[in-house]
């Protein structure tokens, strides 16, 4: 019988998770397409634009939370 020797739990400090992989890489293009030279299609050029405003509200809820965790653990005497 094989034994299972992966870990379960946190990711390792350090290596990035698939989900900010992929939040990295929806910035990334939506940036592109909005700074993009070229003549791109209204629409697409809208759905660029509400896809890297939404992740800047994720963003900023997201460290929102990292920050009252902080706040938790270590709070004012």
């Amino acid at each position: 019988m094989k034994k299972n020797n992966k870990s379960v739990g946190a990711p390792t400090v350090g290596k990035p998770t698939l989900y900010e992989k992929i939040k990295e890489g929806l910035a990334v293009v939506s940036q592109f397409i909005i700074a993009a030279p070229l003549k791109l299609p209204p629409k697409v050029v809208t759905v660029a634009k509400y896809v890297a405003l939404a992740l800047g509200v994720l963003e900023a809820v997201e460290s929102g939370i990292t920050q009252r965790e902080g706040d938790d653990e270590n709070p004012a005497t």
